[in-house]
Protein backbone atom coordinates (compact mmCIF):
# COMPACT_ATOMS: atom_id res chain seq x y z
CA UNK A 1 0.00 0.00 0.00
CA UNK A 2 1.28 3.43 -0.83
CA UNK A 3 1.87 5.79 2.05
CA UNK A 4 -0.79 8.28 0.94
CA UNK A 5 -3.43 5.54 1.14
CA UNK A 6 -2.76 4.28 4.63
CA UNK A 7 -4.66 6.73 6.85
CA UNK A 8 -7.74 6.73 4.65
CA UNK A 9 -7.87 2.95 4.39
CA UNK A 10 -7.30 2.53 8.13
CA UNK A 11 -10.15 4.95 8.83
CA UNK A 12 -12.52 3.05 6.57
CA UNK A 13 -11.52 -0.29 8.09
CA UNK A 14 -12.21 1.10 11.56
CA UNK A 15 -15.68 2.26 10.50
CA UNK A 16 -16.52 -1.09 8.91
CA UNK A 17 -15.51 -2.95 12.07
CA UNK A 18 -17.07 -0.53 14.56
CA UNK A 19 -20.02 -1.62 16.69
CA UNK A 20 -22.14 1.21 15.27
CA UNK A 21 -21.56 0.54 11.58
CA UNK A 22 -20.50 -3.10 11.16
CA UNK A 23 -24.11 -4.03 10.44
CA UNK A 24 -24.74 -1.00 8.22
CA UNK A 25 -21.75 -0.97 5.86
CA UNK A 26 -20.64 -3.66 3.48
CA UNK A 27 -17.32 -5.32 4.46
CA UNK A 28 -14.11 -3.34 4.07
CA UNK A 29 -12.78 -5.39 1.14
CA UNK A 30 -16.16 -5.20 -0.65
CA UNK A 31 -16.12 -1.39 -0.41
CA UNK A 32 -12.56 -1.27 -1.75
CA UNK A 33 -13.77 -3.24 -4.77
CA UNK A 34 -16.65 -0.82 -5.30
CA UNK A 35 -14.28 2.16 -5.22
CA UNK A 36 -11.99 0.47 -7.76
CA UNK A 37 -14.94 -0.10 -10.12
CA UNK A 38 -16.05 3.52 -9.76
CA UNK A 39 -12.54 4.89 -10.37
CA UNK A 40 -12.05 2.64 -13.40
CA UNK A 41 -15.37 3.49 -15.06
CA UNK A 42 -15.22 5.26 -18.45
CA UNK A 43 -17.35 7.99 -16.89
CA UNK A 44 -17.16 8.43 -13.12
CA UNK A 45 -20.61 8.77 -11.53
CA UNK A 46 -21.46 11.64 -9.22
CA UNK A 47 -20.91 10.90 -5.50
CA UNK A 48 -24.62 10.86 -4.68
CA UNK A 49 -25.04 7.98 -7.13
CA UNK A 50 -22.28 5.65 -5.97
CA UNK A 51 -21.78 6.45 -2.27
CA UNK A 52 -24.99 4.58 -1.27
CA UNK A 53 -23.56 1.40 -2.82
CA UNK A 54 -21.36 0.85 0.25
CA UNK A 55 -24.40 0.70 2.56
CA UNK A 56 -26.47 -2.45 2.99
CA UNK A 57 -29.90 -1.75 1.54
CA UNK A 58 -31.77 -2.67 4.71
CA UNK A 59 -29.84 -0.25 6.90
CA UNK A 60 -29.29 3.48 7.14
CA UNK A 61 -26.67 5.65 8.77
CA UNK A 62 -27.98 6.93 12.07
CA UNK A 63 -26.49 10.42 12.08
CA UNK A 64 -25.42 13.22 9.77
CA UNK A 65 -21.98 13.16 11.38
CA UNK A 66 -21.54 9.49 10.46
CA UNK A 67 -22.67 10.16 6.90
CA UNK A 68 -20.34 13.15 6.49
CA UNK A 69 -17.37 11.23 7.90
CA UNK A 70 -18.01 8.24 5.63
CA UNK A 71 -18.43 10.48 2.58
CA UNK A 72 -15.16 12.27 3.32
CA UNK A 73 -13.25 8.98 3.65
CA UNK A 74 -14.75 7.48 0.50
CA UNK A 75 -14.05 10.55 -1.62
CA UNK A 76 -10.44 10.53 -0.44
CA UNK A 77 -10.22 6.84 -1.34
CA UNK A 78 -11.57 7.58 -4.80
CA UNK A 79 -9.01 10.36 -5.31
CA UNK A 80 -6.22 8.07 -4.15
CA UNK A 81 -7.40 5.29 -6.47
CA UNK A 82 -7.56 7.70 -9.41
CA UNK A 83 -4.05 8.95 -8.60
CA UNK A 84 -2.74 5.38 -8.53
CA UNK A 85 -4.40 4.61 -11.84
CA UNK A 86 -3.05 7.79 -13.47
CA UNK A 87 0.45 6.75 -12.33
CA UNK A 88 -0.21 3.20 -13.60
CA UNK A 89 0.20 1.82 -10.08
CA UNK A 90 -2.66 -0.63 -10.42
CA UNK A 91 -2.79 -3.42 -7.86
CA UNK A 92 -4.97 -5.02 -5.22
CA UNK A 93 -4.95 -3.13 -1.91
CA UNK A 94 -2.64 -4.38 0.82
CA UNK A 95 -4.18 -7.31 2.64
CA UNK A 96 -6.43 -8.41 -0.22
CA UNK A 97 -5.20 -11.94 -0.79
CA UNK A 98 -6.32 -15.34 -2.05
CA UNK A 99 -6.44 -18.42 0.15
CA UNK A 100 -7.59 -21.84 -1.03
CA UNK A 101 -8.72 -22.65 2.50
CA UNK A 102 -10.96 -19.61 2.98
CA UNK A 103 -12.87 -19.77 -0.33
CA UNK A 104 -15.73 -17.24 -0.21
CA UNK A 105 -14.50 -15.74 3.05
CA UNK A 106 -11.19 -14.70 1.51
CA UNK A 107 -10.55 -11.00 1.19
CA UNK A 108 -10.10 -11.24 -2.59
CA UNK A 109 -13.55 -12.85 -2.85
CA UNK A 110 -15.10 -9.90 -1.02
CA UNK A 111 -13.09 -7.43 -3.14
CA UNK A 112 -14.26 -9.12 -6.35
CA UNK A 113 -17.87 -9.13 -5.15
CA UNK A 114 -17.68 -5.39 -4.52
CA UNK A 115 -15.91 -4.75 -7.82
CA UNK A 116 -18.50 -6.76 -9.77
CA UNK A 117 -21.34 -5.03 -7.93
CA UNK A 118 -19.88 -1.65 -8.87
CA UNK A 119 -19.38 -2.74 -12.47
CA UNK A 120 -22.96 -3.99 -12.74
CA UNK A 121 -24.27 -0.68 -11.41
CA UNK A 122 -22.14 1.13 -13.99
CA UNK A 123 -23.10 -1.11 -16.91
CA UNK A 124 -25.08 1.72 -18.62
CA UNK A 125 -21.95 3.90 -18.51
CA UNK A 126 -19.89 1.18 -20.19
CA UNK A 127 -22.62 0.54 -22.76
CA UNK A 128 -22.77 4.25 -23.60
CA UNK A 129 -19.03 4.32 -24.21
CA UNK A 130 -19.16 1.15 -26.34
CA UNK A 131 -21.94 2.72 -28.38
CA UNK A 132 -19.86 5.81 -29.15
CA UNK A 133 -16.81 3.71 -30.01
CA UNK A 134 -18.79 1.43 -32.33
CA UNK A 135 -19.46 4.29 -34.70
CA UNK A 136 -15.82 4.58 -35.73
CA UNK A 137 -13.90 1.51 -34.53
CA UNK A 138 -16.10 -1.57 -34.62
CA UNK A 139 -13.34 -4.17 -35.11
CA UNK A 140 -11.19 -2.77 -32.31
CA UNK A 141 -14.27 -2.53 -30.07
CA UNK A 142 -15.04 -6.23 -30.53
CA UNK A 143 -11.51 -7.17 -29.41
CA UNK A 144 -11.71 -4.88 -26.39
CA UNK A 145 -15.05 -6.40 -25.42
CA UNK A 146 -13.43 -9.86 -25.50
CA UNK A 147 -10.72 -8.52 -23.18
CA UNK A 148 -13.38 -7.13 -20.83
CA UNK A 149 -15.19 -10.47 -20.78
CA UNK A 150 -11.94 -12.16 -19.78
CA UNK A 151 -11.44 -9.66 -16.92
CA UNK A 152 -14.98 -10.12 -15.64
CA UNK A 153 -14.59 -13.91 -15.83
CA UNK A 154 -11.50 -13.67 -13.63
CA UNK A 155 -13.29 -11.46 -11.09
CA UNK A 156 -16.35 -13.72 -11.12
CA UNK A 157 -14.23 -16.83 -10.56
CA UNK A 158 -12.61 -15.42 -7.43
CA UNK A 159 -15.83 -13.79 -6.19
CA UNK A 160 -17.45 -17.21 -5.70
CA UNK A 161 -14.84 -19.96 -5.86
CA UNK A 162 -17.12 -22.89 -4.87
CA UNK A 163 -19.53 -21.96 -7.66
CA UNK A 164 -16.71 -21.54 -10.19
CA UNK A 165 -15.24 -24.92 -9.22
CA UNK A 166 -18.63 -26.60 -9.53
CA UNK A 167 -19.25 -25.05 -12.95
CA UNK A 168 -15.78 -26.13 -14.11
CA UNK A 169 -16.44 -29.68 -12.95
CA UNK A 170 -19.72 -29.67 -14.88
CA UNK A 171 -17.68 -28.82 -17.98
CA UNK A 172 -15.31 -31.70 -17.29
CA UNK A 173 -12.53 -29.63 -15.70
CA UNK A 174 -11.77 -30.97 -12.23
CA UNK A 175 -8.46 -29.12 -11.82
CA UNK A 176 -9.64 -25.53 -11.36
CA UNK A 177 -9.29 -25.53 -7.57
CA UNK A 178 -5.73 -26.82 -7.81
CA UNK A 179 -4.61 -24.23 -10.35
CA UNK A 180 -6.32 -21.20 -8.77
CA UNK A 181 -3.09 -20.07 -7.03
CA UNK A 182 -1.37 -20.02 -10.43
CA UNK A 183 -4.30 -18.18 -12.02
CA UNK A 184 -4.22 -15.63 -9.19
CA UNK A 185 -0.67 -14.70 -10.21
CA UNK A 186 -2.16 -13.05 -13.31
CA UNK A 187 -4.59 -10.95 -11.24
CA UNK A 188 -2.42 -7.78 -11.39
CA UNK A 189 -2.36 -7.95 -15.19
CA UNK A 190 -6.14 -8.41 -15.23
CA UNK A 191 -6.56 -5.23 -13.17
CA UNK A 192 -4.31 -3.32 -15.57
CA UNK A 193 -6.23 -4.66 -18.56
CA UNK A 194 -9.56 -3.61 -17.03
CA UNK A 195 -8.36 -0.09 -16.27
CA UNK A 196 -6.71 0.13 -19.69
CA UNK A 197 -9.97 -0.79 -21.42
CA UNK A 198 -11.73 2.02 -19.63
CA UNK A 199 -8.94 4.37 -20.65
CA UNK A 200 -9.49 3.49 -24.30
CA UNK A 201 -13.19 4.22 -23.96
CA UNK A 202 -12.56 7.56 -22.25
CA UNK A 203 -11.20 8.78 -25.59
CA UNK A 204 -14.79 8.68 -26.81
CA UNK A 205 -16.11 10.47 -23.70
CA UNK A 206 -13.80 13.51 -23.42
CA UNK A 207 -13.23 15.52 -20.24
CA UNK A 208 -14.75 12.97 -17.87
CA UNK A 209 -11.95 13.00 -15.31
CA UNK A 210 -11.40 16.73 -14.90
CA UNK A 211 -13.86 17.15 -12.05
CA UNK A 212 -12.17 14.49 -9.95
CA UNK A 213 -8.50 15.26 -10.49
CA UNK A 214 -6.65 16.34 -7.39
CA UNK A 215 -5.47 19.93 -7.47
Amino acid sequence: MHKFESNTHASLNSLCESDELSGVLHPYAFIQGVVFAVAAAPEIPMPEKWLPWVIKTSNQLTSTEQADNLTDILMKMLQEQLKSMSEEKIHLPLGITFSQEEHNQSSVAMWCQGMLFGHSQLEPVWQNAWGKMQVSELTQMQQLQKDLSHCLYMFTTFADIPLAVKQAENRGNDQLLNILPKIFLSFPQTLKTYVGLSGRLVDFLPNQFETFEQK
